[in-house]
């Protein structure tokens, strides 16, 4: 009699590591196993090293790094707790002032098709950019542990930038989000400065009239930190010609708080699809097209310049000029402009 014996083995992958700063000297590493594991995370760079040994295994992991520099490159690396197989390896850097040349991208909407999304984080990676920002809407459900995974399938090619989001309506809460992303200030909204440009994250999903906590901290903060370019992000487009048009709450209380204090871009997400809008003097982005279903215009006629597609928006910072050009996923330019400074 003969025995056939079958031998099942899981194979564990991992799939993406996600980087978000809390401030210029710590980072937060998030990552996703396929099964549930116990890893070793190391991050090092020629004068600094630090080991940490997960305890117990699970398929979400995240891990915070303190003691770095700005502006200095780092090397991490993610290991089964089991063997000595690299899982992954990356580099980082957290941006303060970098040189006068440096590279950031815009996209949003990421949130239901997979596939989509991975295409356009590949694009986005082949442009090597500093850091990214995600106009919020990364999931279709913020409570939904298979939609995050998902996100961190899509966003493997990204694991070696630095990752900027905001809240869109379908985080919510944002539970989830918190965990996975440590973000400066409350991190509901926050900013940052890189060089030159001052990012300033907000969140309509709260309240920013003009009693709000949000309102009072956004005003005191433009008030107080001139820079040669002050780019606003948040999800809800005060202006758009598509599918859910302007929002009329951050049209009527955000926008005379950009025109007064010299905003001079603004990107948002939301409609599905790519947008330019010159209004008052103020650069407005939307750049939806990170894998949700696709809009069309309902008014063709209305932005500078639009495009029914998957898409990122790549910014070139050089020496007080910056340049934005959209690109769909196959690297075709589709948009082209400079910001002038306020």
């Amino acid at each position: 009699m003969t025995v056939l014996l079958i031998f099942f083995v899981i194979s564990v992958s991992l799939t993406a590591a996600i980087i978000t700063s809390p401030a210029t000297n710590s980072i937060q590493l998030s990552w996703y196993t396929s099964v549930p594991e116990s890893c070793k995370l190391t991050v090092y760079n020629d004068v600094f090293s630090i080991k940490i040994v997960e305890s117990k295994p699970s398929m979400f992991h995240i891990q915070s790094i303190n003691g770095l520099q700005p502006d200095s490159i780092y090397r991490y690396r993610i290991e089964y707790n089991s063997s000595e197989e690299t899982v992954t390896e990356g580099n980082f850097s957290i941006p303060s002032n970098p040189e006068t040349q440096f590279k950031f991208v815009a996209y949003g909407d990421s949130r239901s098709n997979l596939a989509a999304h991975r295409e356009v984080s590949k694009a986005i990676a082949r442009e090597s950019p500093l850091f990214v920002i995600h106009t919020g809407d990364m999931v279709y459900s913020d409570c939904r542990l298979n939609d995050w995974a998902d996100f961190f399938k899509a966003t493997e090619p990204l694991s070696d930038t630095l990752f900027f989001p905001v809240i869109g309506n379908h985080e919510r809460v944002a539970k989830n989000y918190k965990a996975f992303f440590s973000l400066p200030g409350n991190e509901y909204y926050y900013s940052y400065r890189v060089g030159d440009l001052l990012f300033v994250m907000l969140n309509t999903n709260k309240r920013f009239d003009r009693c709000s906590s949000q309102y009072k901290w956004l005003k005191s903060l433009l008030k107080s930190e001139p820079a040669k370019f002050t780019i606003a992000i948040f999800h809800h487009p005060a202006f758009s010609y598509s599918s859910h048009g302007d929002s009329f709450f951050v049209k009527k209380i955000l926008v005379p708080l950009f025109e007064k204090y010299g905003v001079d871009l603004v990107l948002s997400g939301h409609d599905h699809n790519y947008q330019r809008i010159e209004h008052n003097g103020i650069t407005y982005i939307v750049t939806g097209g990170g894998g949700a279903s696709l809009y069309s215009l309902k008014d063709p006629s209305g932005p500078v310049a639009s495009f029914k597609g998957y898409h990122f928006v790549l910014f070139e910072y050089s020496s007080g000029i910056l340049k934005g050009t959209c690109y769909d996923t196959g690297e075709n330019a589709i948009d082209s402009f400079n910001v002038f400074p306020r």
